[in-house]
């Protein structure tokens, strides 16, 4: 990254083993990344061309989500494995509507945390918790938490690219469970998964691209539509529903050709009944 050795980094960023939310900057066209999270980015755009724009369709879709949350009266927001900050991080989107919308934000990369520390400094309305996800009494509990979110009014819950991160099939949908068990009626949950796509090929290519995230930091697990569907269990899913990231509220109508990454990631939103 430009600065590499710039006197920001934290001690204890490890620069020889690439991680999830660098690779994803790095996809996203950001520059707060290493040399080793580029070169692993790069292999698997060799294996799998598209992943750079799956990764921008995942984007699109979270801003396209918070602005429709923010829309529909949200005023508070906690995205789960949020990452390094980008422009149009949630805060800057939900303020676009209501600039007292309050938002949390939670990751355990280091240089994901420093950077999201130095962007929200003069951010009172917004914060980050260096947490794993999974410790959800840790985040919940955190005092920049409990500053910021009344979890007796609705909070939007975000995972947006990362309940993929944990491998273990229960442990991501309890973690999942257990932010939406304490949410008040009316909140919402915004979530994108990786899921295998219809055609074998691809398929062949994105299970490539799993085996290699055993190398990062974190690896990744795609999973199927139902498993997915199932974590908006007592949620009502707003139209259109569980689909692919560009075919949610999409900003222009999608051109008729398909290709693969239109078909490598799940979306959707849902609102908790009252």
């Amino acid at each position: 990254m430009a600065g590499e050795n710039a006197d920001w980094i934290p001690e204890d960023v490890d620069l020889f083993r690439a991680s999830p939310s660098r690779v994803y900057d790095y996809l996203l066209g950001g520059g707060c990344n290493f040399a080793v999270d580029r070169d692993w980015a790069e292999q698997a755009i060799e294996k799998m061309p598209w992943i750079r724009a799956a990764a921008r369709s995942n984007r699109a879709f979270l801003r396209r989500a918070v602005v429709y949350c923010a829309e529909a009266g949200q005023r508070q927001f906690l995205d789960l494995g949020s990452g390094i900050p980008t422009a149009q991080s949630v805060h800057e989107i939900a303020h676009r509507t209501d600039p007292r919308c309050r938002v949390v934000y939670v990751d355990n990369e280091r240089v994901a945390v420093s950077h999201s520390e130095l962007l929200l400094a003069t951010v009172p309305t917004a914060g980050i918790v260096e947490a794993d996800m999974c410790d959800v009494d840790k985040v919940l509990g955190h005092p920049v938490t409990q500053e910021l979110l009344d979890f007796s009014r609705p909070v939007t819950v975000i995972s947006t690219a990362a309940l993929y991160y944990i491998p273990d099939d229960d442990l991501a949908a309890k973690t999942a469970r257990r932010y939406l068990d304490v949410l008040a009626p009316g909140s919402m949950f915004v979530l994108s998964h990786a899921t295998l796509g219809p055609h074998e090929r691809d398929k062949m290519k994105l299970a490539d691209v799993l085996k290699m995230t055993k190398t990062l930091t974190s690896s990744a697990t795609a999973r199927s539509p139902e498993w997915i569907l199932s974590l908006f269990d007592g949620m009502e899913l707003v139209p259109p529903g569980l689909v692919y990231t560009p075919d949610w509220r999409p900003d222009r109508l999608q051109l008729a050709e398909e290709s693969p990454w239109q078909a490598a990631v799940l979306a959707g939103v849902a609102r908790k009944p009252d």
